[in-house]
C-alpha cells in the first residue's frame, strides 16, 4: 500500500457514496433542509478515500455525506470539489473520520464508537470482546442483553482492565436475568468500583463474590438505583458510586465480616 497523500479534484456524484462501516447514518431532513437552501459558496471540500480504479463507484466519502446527497438530489449530473485522500485502507479511513469530525462538529458517542471500532481502537477491540465472551451485545438499541453504557465500560476498563469488565458484567449477569435495568450504566459502574476496591489480598480475605451475589438477589437492579438516588440526597458521590454504597450495605446484612465504606470513597 502506498503511502498517503491527498489532493484536490472535481468528482462527479455517482462515482462517490457512502461505507456505514464507520459513517454515521444519513439525516434525511437534512439533506433535504441543504438541498433547499443550496449555496454553492457554502458547500466546501469534501473530504474522500480512493478506492482505486477497480472500485465502482471509486470514491468512499469520509466528510460531507449530506452535502453530496444534497448536490445528488438537486443534479444526478453534478461534479462536486472534494480533497481525495490516496493510500488508505477502511481503517485508515474510519480514524480519518473521527479525527475529521473531532476538530469540525461533535458526533454521537456512539458514532465515535462504531468509527473507534472499525479503526481498531485497543480499547474498543479489548471491550467487544470482554462483552462477547459472556453472550452480550454493544447495541445502542433497547434489548435484555444489550450494553448501552460504553462510557461506563471504559471507565472500568481503566480502573482494573479486561477482567475487571468480565468479572463484573458476569456478575451482574449471574445474578440477575439479563435486562436493561441490570445492564444500565449506573449499577454496572457500582459493581465494578466494588470489585476494584476490594481486589488487593488483603481485601480479598473480607470481601467474597458470592456473598456479595446473595445480597445483590435482595433487590432488583431497579430497586438499588432507586435507593442510591435517593442516598444521593444525603451524601456527596456520583450515582455509581451511591449504587457501590448501597450494595455494601446489602453485604454488610450477610453474616461474617463487614466492608468500610469508605474504601470505595478513597
Amino acid at each position: 500500500m502506498t503511502a498517503p497523500s491527498s489532493f484536490p479534484m472535481a468528482v462527479a456524484v455517482t462515482d462517490l457514496f457512502v461505507d456505514h462501516t464507520y459513517q454515521r447514518d444519513c439525516d434525511v431532513k437534512r439533506v433535504r433542509k441543504i438541498a433547499a437552501e443550496w449555496d454553492p459558496r457554502l458547500v466546501g471540500v469534501l473530504d474522500v478515500s480512493d478506492r482505486g480504479d477497480h472500485a465502482c463507484p471509486r470514491f468512499a466519502i469520509i466528510n460531507g455525506q449530506h452535502r453530496w446527497a444534497a448536490a445528488g438530489m438537486r443534479d444526478p449530473d453534478a461534479h462536486l470539489v472534494v480533497n481525495v485522500h490516496t493510500g488508505l485502507d477502511l481503517a485508515g479511513e474510519a480514524k480519518l473520520f473521527d479525527d475529521i469530525d473531532r476538530k469540525t462538529k461533535p458526533i454521537s458517542t456512539w458514532d465515535r464508537w462504531r468509527a473507534r471500532k472499525a479503526a481498531g481502537d485497543a480499547d474498543v477491540t479489548v471491550i467487544e470482546d470482554a462483552v462477547t465472551q459472556l453472550g452480550l451485545e454493544i447495541n445502542p438499541k433497547p434489548g435484555p442483553k444489550n450494553l448501552r453504557c460504553i462510557t461506563s465500560l471504559e471507565k472500568l476498563l481503566r480502573k482494573g482492565g479486561q477482567s475487571l469488565v468480565v468479572n463484573t458484567l458476569f456478575l451482574i449477569t449471574d445474578t440477575w436475568p439479563p435486562s436493561q435495568d441490570a445492564l444500565e450504566g449506573a449499577i454496572v459502574a457500582g459493581v465494578g468500583i466494588l470489585l476494584d476496591s476490594f481486589d488487593d489480598v488483603e481485601a480479598g480475605a473480607t470481601f467474597k463474590t458470592g456473598r456479595l451475589a446473595d445480597a445483590m438477589t435482595e433487590m432488583t437492579p431497579r430497586q438499588i438505583r432507586a435507593q442510591a438516588q435517593s442516598l444521593r440526597e444525603f451524601e456527596s458521590g456520583s450515582l455509581a458510586t451511591m449504587v457501590a454504597v448501597v450494595l455494601i450495605r446489602l453485604y454488610n446484612r450477610e453474616r461474617g465480616p463487614k466492608l468500610d465504606e469508605k474504601a470505595i470513597r478513597a
